[in-house]
């Protein structure tokens, strides 16, 4: 899923807690950790392209990071170590388990498909792609029919 979509469902999902903003912004952290640097050094570099790079022009830190943000395996690690150190469930991370969750099955293998398993298994799920135009379509028209719904019919904190 594109970035900001990942940003519009998590602050839905947390539209009623004071830290939405927090958990909107860690809901897209994964893709801002993998892809940030590699973005703004672009953007700097060759000005704003739309359209996936090729991919042997993406440096490799940008997969190593990739595989970090994007595994439930150091997403339950992380989640167990501040539990273990708070003895509190840190649900503000939901978003980031939403993000990977949701990037599951709307990768392809062609492009970054999510490494859900990693580093314990390679094994990736060939969904379809979130850049697909049906998709895009049934995607931003729920989340307009969902933003409708939490403005009118929602009190927030």
């Amino acid at each position: 899923m594109d970035v900001f979509a990942h940003g519009l469902w998590t602050y839905a999902i947390y539209y009623k807690k004071k830290y939405r903003l927090l958990a909107a912004f860690i809901g897209v952290m994964p893709d801002l950790v993998a892809f940030g640097f590699f973005f703004i050094y672009n953007l700097f570099l060759n000005g704003l392209a739309f359209g996936k790079p090729a991919l042997n022009s993406i440096p490799e830190y940008v997969f190593v990071g990739y595989n970090f943000t994007h595994s439930l395996v150091i997403f339950l690690l992380v989640v167990f170590t501040i539990y273990y150190i708070t003895r509190k469930i840190p649900w503000l991370l939901g978003g980031w388990l939403f993000h990977i969750l949701i990037d599951i099955p709307t990768h392809t293998r062609e492009f970054f498909p999510t490494p859900f398993l990693w580093p314990i298994s390679y094994y990736k799920i060939s969904g379809i792609s979130w850049g697909n135009t049906y998709f895009m379509i049934i995607n931003y028209s729920l989340l307009v029919i969902v933003y409708i719904y939490l403005l009118a019919f929602s009190k927030r904190k």
